[in-house]
């Protein structure tokens, strides 16, 4: 029987897509149901039918689960940016463990048991940055974040991911761009801000420099947050959606906020990467740490090192360390950073992965572990070649996407090692992300 969009279907729900979305099946067809939690009786609306499989809604509720919670959020639906909402803590967990076993299974053929996930408090108000669109509709600022596959902004008064000061200052500037009239002039809003130190970054995301009304957007904004500790703009004139790109023009204070982290300090520029949960990045970091085994005698070559952050806090309990990234500019902080923590036996190289460790192989420079912490479209053929060749004893691989992590530990383990733990880590509570840390072993 074919099925027709709006036409209302009775389901239940058996299980969940990589993305969070109820799985369920009509008619021997699979449909796709956001906000449906596994075991749940619906009534289900289709909304759009492909050849093999199709989408749904939830019209009503006939057996809820007892794991679900009601949103906090008052965009939930329409921002799409925290999709695990309506699920409750253990729902949560059981969902990104099942999605580490399945990445597996579909990926690499390799049926895992993941550790437990390891998940660290606050489950809410925990990012430390926030990355802010601004448009001006029918004459009004909005501010908020991108509605899935739009360009259309959804305006918030408070995001439950970000701290209160970057809530408070998001509005403050919507205000104040209506105020000056230069909302158009704007294109984005971005705010890091340091949990630990509590230094405060903004930075401008502009089409031109200075605007009309510039100066006065920038008095105010000091006279109302005298706390923010780097203030600046970047001057962006590209159509595409490439943000933090173009000339960067110090304001006031600082180019950079300084952090720490597992007993170290880190300078973190606009366009420098850092890790936005402070809270599980130090269980994230002491376990990948932990399974590089060290005790001093060995050496570490940490791959892909952006500012130098793993590798800076592995140096006190390796004997020499090797980082290695192709940003220039998070190798310039990652130098900075050594010095900062007077740490001098770690080696920093401006190159891409492979190209990086094909020069160490040319020093003979002998690795005994390699902490590998990709992009999310995980390693390049090349870089793989050059982990093989290089043949540390432990590899320890940390990654933002199980679907690449499965696909490269198949090749990995057929290139002689041995796959011994898969932890999970929840870095983004309340969404469908989630990183896992892989210890493998070089087989003798």
């Amino acid at each position: 029987m074919e099925m027709k969009k709006n036409e209302i279907y009775t389901a239940t729900c058996t299980g969940y897509s990589s993305e969070g979305a109820g799985v369920t099946r009509i008619n021997d067809v699979v449909i796709f149901v956001p906000g449906l939690l596994a075991g749940e009786e619906a009534e289900i609306g289709i909304t759009k039918m492909k050849s093999s499989y199709g989408y749904g809604r939830v019209v009503k509720i006939l057996r809820p689960s007892e794991h679900r919670v009601e949103p906090k959020c008052s965009v939930y639906r329409p921002c799409g940016g925290c999709q695990l909402q309506h699920m409750d803590d253990y729902a949560q967990r059981e969902f990104k463990m099942g999605k580490v076993k399945d990445c597996f299974r579909k990926n690499a053929g390799i049926e895992i048991e993941p550790l437990p996930i390891l998940k660290e408090e606050p489950y809410w108000n925990y990012r430390n940055k926030v990355q802010v669109p601004v448009q001006v509709r029918d004459g009004k600022v909005e501010m908020g974040f991108y509605q899935n596959h739009t360009n259309r902004v959804v305006s918030y008064d408070s995001c439950h991911v970000q701290t209160e000061l970057s809530n408070e200052l998001t509005h403050f500037f919507k205000q104040a761009f209506e105020e000056f009239h230069c909302g158009k002039e704007i294109r984005h809003v971005l705010i890091k801000h340091a949990h630990v130190s509590g230094e405060v970054m903004v930075c401008f995301v502009v089409r031109n420099w200075p605007f009309e009304n510039s100066d006065k957007l920038i008095a105010l904004t000091q006279e109302k947050y005298p706390n923010i500790t780097s203030l600046s703009c970047i001057i962006n004139r590209r159509e595409d959606n490439v943000i933090l790109d173009g000339e960067e023009v110090l304001i006031a204070g600082k180019p950079y906020i300084e952090e720490e982290l597992l007993g170290c300090k880190f300078r973190i520029s606009a366009r420098s990467f850092f890790q936005i949960n402070p809270y599980a990045t130090r269980v994230l970091y002491s376990t990948a740490l932990e399974y590089a085994q060290l005790t001093g005698k060995e050496t570490l070559l940490d791959l892909y090192c952006g500012t130098g952050t793993m590798g800076i806090i592995g140096a006190k309990k390796a004997k020499e360390v090797y980082g290695i990234e192709i940003v220039a500019d998070a190798i310039r902080d990652a130098k900075i950073n050594a010095e900062a923590n007077d740490i001098h036996n770690i080696h920093f190289m401006n190159a891409d992965a492979s190209d990086g460790a094909n020069q160490l192989i040319a020093s003979n420079i002998k690795i005994d572990a390699m902490i590998v912490d990709p992009p999310r479209k995980g390693c390049s053929k090349d870089t793989l070649d050059a982990i093989f060749k290089i043949a540390p004893e432990r590899l320890v691989y940390v990654s933002c996407d199980p679907a690449t992590l499965a696909r490269d530990v198949k090749i990995i383990t057929g290139n002689g090692y041995q796959l011994e733990k898969v932890q999970p880590c929840d870095m983004f509570p309340q969404t469908v992300h989630v990183e896992a840390i892989v210890s493998l072993q070089r087989e003798i």
